[in-house]
């Protein structure tokens, strides 16, 4: 099934297959899809800008994939904007969720009936979810001890007022990755603390759950024999978070040192 050098590429996802016979581990990256189907239009404000605002902006350029999959990592990457379909959320509540953007914009100006909605579930979120638990299951068959899986996002540099509201006592200042696992709750400590010291050695200030805590992928997921965690990066130590752009020289600087830790990582955890 994941034998392939290309990738599978659908409406809704990427999906880059390990190359090699050594399959590792799964990379997720969730909500850096930009495209916006034209049956979610009219249910949208038509504020492009004010989409742009919390999506995890080229987060899939921030990896090297085919140094990834040469490894034996496969990476699999949404299409789809999290303002139409959120899939770090629960089925239950991962459609046109986001009724404004953390900056207070209007984003949703119709809400779907529950026909329309059971119809964007069935076609945007459990296709994501399908295919991550067929490579999940696919691994767990090949490992006999724990399957490493990684979940990766971007932050805002500073918490917005949504963010704030959401966790008032949370610092100002933001290290330049944050990394989760429910607070101990799905990776072992070394697994968790490797990622957090590896980062660390290159230069970059990292936290644990702090101010993140790991989302409904990292709790999906915990249902597998995994070591299972959340990356969030700093928006600000790779983009200009005004233009929405990337800062080529940062840009460049995140994907060298997150591809090297991320394959050093999976493979030190590969049984």
């Amino acid at each position: 099934m994941f034998k392939q050098d290309h990738p599978q590429k659908n409406p809704i996802f990427d999906f880059y297959a390990p190359l090699g016979a050594n399959y590792r581990g799964l990379l997720s990256i969730p909500h850096s899809g930009e495209s916006i189907p034209p049956e979610f239009e009219k249910f949208l404000s038509g504020d492009h800008k004010a989409y742009k605002e919390d999506v995890d902006y080229k987060v899939n350029e921030l990896v090297e994939i085919k140094k990834l999959q040469e490894s034996g990592i496969a990476v699999l990457v949404a299409r789809v904007h999290r303002v139409c379909v959120d899939l770090n959320r629960a089925e239950s509540n991962c459609v046109l969720f986001w009724k404004d953007n953390t900056q207070g914009k209007k984003l949703v100006v119709v809400d779907p009936d529950e026909t329309q909605t059971m119809h964007f579930i069935e076609t945007y979120h459990r296709p994501y979810f399908e295919i991550m638990k067929a490579a999940l299951q696919d691994l767990e068959k090949r490992k006999k001890g724990l399957v490493s899986m990684v979940d990766l996002h971007s932050m805002p540099s500073r918490p917005t007022e949504y963010h704030m509201k959401q966790n008032p006592k949370q610092k100002l200042h933001r290290p330049n990755f944050c990394i989760s696992d429910r607070r101990g709750k799905t990776a072992t400590p070394e697994f968790i603390h490797f990622f957090k010291e590896e980062l660390e050695k290159k230069g970059h200030e990292s936290t644990l759950n702090d101010p993140y805590i790991g989302g409904y992928v990292t709790e999906y997921v915990d249902q597998f024999r995994t070591n299972n965690i959340q990356i969030e990066i700093n928006r600000g130590i790779y983009m200009d978070e005004s233009s929405k752009e990337l800062i080529p020289n940062k840009a460049a600087l995140v994907k060298s040192a997150l591809t090297d830790v991320l394959i050093r990582g999976f493979e030190a955890f590969d049984s």
